[in-house]
């Protein structure tokens, strides 16, 4: 039975219209993971996160910073020998001394150059663990972002295989209707045949003639449908919504085995937004950590070489060169109680947090079991109509058979044809609520149940 509707299901796919290159679902996803401008947000994202782990790691090593100035100046310092005396007590004797020195004055008609160089270096070495634990929170923040990305993946997955599948249902819808309509006008024709022999009354080919009509505006409408849902797609996979497209793929029902209380261990396990939520949680311990800091002291160590030539000083043309290694030492003793309140709202955040976290522990709970409880319902339904296709149309046959023989009444025909086109139908929708189903319940796990 099921082998039998498997072909009802791929006979109606191949009697849909088709436009355009056939699309497979696995090609639509990934034409729209590729296209999709969520999709390249979050990528962006994640890779701006990626450049704050590179920025944040930079502070945990020595800044190196160079510098260097060459300047022409209009007047040099000249040095001129002279001499002072000096008196020098040797006990109750007082003796002179001539002490050379060197006076300066500026020359404003000589012109000369200085030149200077300088080499820094700078490593905190020692800041209460703020460097650290903001390099930390980059590596999170970097993660959490790569967690959006899937989220965002997932979200766009169930999204196309929604669209897919709601285009494969209104053509097959389509096509349902159409060899409806193509049953009641052979029906037609055989009635006013018989009519025209004179073998049935007026009144059966008025009815049948009215069944045809009232066809026509259903056929419309799933051609409508069928029309706004390649739009729908179009839309989603970023394409122009008037391009032709044809899915490849049939609804096609596969039983799967999955049990819901091991769903949702995984889901709690392995969903994004919950990863996403630990990581939260885990960056505002560490912001935590980092506002602690503010009672505790900086230590930075620090080095300079300098070299320079000129000065400003005439006839000075060596090179002089000099260095110097320090640390410096900072704490602050009172900001105004500033420590306290950052302490105060990192441990508010990550209360809310975990506050959160347990809500959104709650929505995957209730996720994972409606779409469960929805894809076991719609797999009974596609077990009931198996047998629902097959009985109607056996009861057309019949019918026809019997209306020919002159066993069956019109209204015999007709009813049997609405049934069987109503059979189809519910049988393809089915198969379509079992396959979104399925699609929503990968997306609350946060993996394929297949």
């Amino acid at each position: 039975m099921r082998k039998n509707l498997i072909i009802l299901i791929l006979a109606a796919a191949a009697a849909a219209p088709a436009g355009g290159e056939g699309l497979s679902l696995r090609q639509a996803v990934d034409l729209a993971l590729s296209q999709n401008r969520s999709i390249q947000a979050s990528r962006h994202k994640l890779e701006g996160a990626q450049a704050g782990v590179m920025a944040a790691r930079g502070n945990l090593v020595p800044q190196l910073a160079a510098s260097a100035s060459a300047m022409r100046l209009n007047s040099l310092i000249s040095m001129d020998p002279m001499s002072y005396t000096v008196p020098v007590f040797d006990g109750d004797t007082v003796t002179s001394y001539y002490v050379p020195m060197q006076s300066a004055t500026i020359s404003q008609d000589k012109i000369g150059y200085t030149y200077s160089g300088k080499l820094s270096a700078t490593w905190p070495v020692y800041t209460g663990g703020r460097i650290w634990q903001g390099y930390q929170i980059s590596r999170l923040s970097r993660d959490a972002a790569q967690q959006e990305l899937d989220t965002t993946v997932a979200g766009v997955t169930l999204a196309v295989t929604e669209a897919y599948y709601g285009l494969v249902l209104a053509r097959q819808g389509l096509a349902v209707t159409q060899e409806a309509v193509a049953s009641i006008e052979k029906h037609v024709a055989r009635v006013q045949a018989l009519y025209d022999k004179g073998m049935v009354s007026r009144l059966d080919l008025l009815r049948a003639q009215v069944q045809l009509s009232n066809l026509q505006p259903q056929l419309y409408r799933m051609q409508n449908a069928a029309e706004l849902a390649a739009r729908s797609l179009n839309l989603v996979l970023g394409r122009d919504q008037a391009a032709p497209v044809a899915p490849s793929d049939s609804l096609t029902y596969q039983p799967v085995a999955a049990d819901s209380a091991g769903l949702v261990a995984h889901a709690l396990a392995s969903r994004p937004e919950l990863k996403m939520m630990e990581l939260g949680r885990r960056i505002a311990g560490k912001s935590r950590l980092i506002s602690w800091s503010g009672y505790q002291p900086s230590v930075v160590l620090m080095a300079d070489y300098s070299t320079s030539k000129g000065a400003g000083f005439s006839g000075d043309e060596a090179w002089q060169k000099n260095w110097d290694v320090g640390i410096a030492a900072s704490w602050t003793l009172f900001d105004g109680l500033g420590t306290v309140g950052r302490i105060r709202q990192a441990t508010a955040g990550a209360r809310q947090l975990e506050v959160t976290r347990a809500q959104v522990e709650d929505y995957v709970r209730l996720d994972v079991t409606a779409n469960y409880l929805t894809l076991k319902a719609s797999e009974k339904a596609i077990l009931s109509q198996q047998h629902a296709v097959e009985q109607a149309q056996e009861a057309y046959r019949m019918s026809q058979a019997k209306y020919e023989s002159g066993q069956a009444t019109n209204l015999d025909v007709l009813d049997a044809n609405l049934a069987l086109s109503q059979a189809r139908s519910n049988s393809i929708q089915a198969v379509h609520d079992y396959l979104v189903a399925l699609a929503r319940l990968e997306k609350a796990v946060g993996r394929p149940v297949r």
